[in-house]
């Protein structure tokens, strides 16, 4: 009987078919593992181009809308090229603009509400959408100009539909923070939107595309505690549809939510 040849790991050379052994298993490995991590590199979606210009405080000036969010339609500013004029105002930190630009206007002894006024931020862009944070807070208003502006028309769609889509923070997603969806970025979303930053639904359209809707009751009053529970899943909602001060808005009954609990 033929023994089988025995390697000892300090002898000079290997057996033959050790040798053959090997490089049969190692051949194919060297080969298949770059391919693995080409794969992998080419499958992943590229980092999204979203910034926020952290530090750098700018004036705007533009018409206020005090609904369905806090809104600076821009008429003078330095906006990135092909980017909405339609300006979501939040808060300094996580928070939302609400609470700030009341106690402006308390400040001012008047309301805002559809005049033109300059105020001073932090830009925050990305997928064609603005968002300035006010990051001087209390003092963000520069001027209070005497034009007053008859308030924008909605555009309504009475139909219902479903849309399937995801809730998310616009601060923290057209800003930085990538990714800054799905359960990876939830309880940072959570903090945000239960601080007031408006929630909005993003809506896939195709593969790179996305369609962008705030979010409210049917009443116009605001759901950020209602959806707190649903952020980082996938939502089917629906609800009346209408386009104000720029930005889609989806109105929905919070019994949307229920079957998601």
């Amino acid at each position: 009987m033929k023994e089988k040849p025995f390697y000892i790991g300090w002898q000079n050379e290997m057996s033959p078919q050790h040798k053959s052994l090997l490089k049969r298993f190692l051949i194919p490995l060297f080969i298949l593992i770059p391919v693995l991590i080409i794969g992998v590199v080419l499958s992943q979606r590229p980092f999204n181009n979203h910034q926020f210009e952290l530090g750098n405080v700018k004036e705007f000036t533009g018409i206020y809308h005090a609904k369905p969010y806090p809104i600076l339609e821009i008429t003078e500013g330095d906006l990135p090229k092909d980017f909405s004029k339609f300006a979501l105002l939040v808060g300094y930190g996580k928070f939302g603009a609400e609470g700030t630009m009341e106690t402006i206007e308390a400040q001012n002894g008047q309301s805002f509400d559809h005049k033109k006024i300059t105020l001073k931020g932090s830009l925050i862009y990305g997928d064609g959408k603005i968002v300035i944070e006010l990051t001087e807070q209390d003092n963000s208003l520069v001027e209070v100009h005497d034009e007053r502006q008859p308030p924008s028309k909605a555009i309504f769609t009475e139909e219902e539909g479903v849309l399937v889509g995801e809730i998310l923070d616009p601060k923290c997603y057209f800003g930085v923070m990538k990714p800054a969806v799905g359960t990876i970025h939830k309880s940072c979303a959570i903090r945000c939107i239960s601080g007031g930053i408006p929630p909005v639904f993003r809506v896939q359209v195709n593969r790179n595309d996305y369609d962008y809707y705030l979010v409210i009751d049917e009443n116009g009053q605001e759901i950020n505690k209602s959806i707190l529970p649903l952020i980082g899943k996938t939502l089917g909602l629906n609800g009346k549809l209408r386009t104000e001060n720029g930005w889609k808005v989806l109105y929905v009954n919070s019994d949307n939510f229920r079957k998601y609990l």
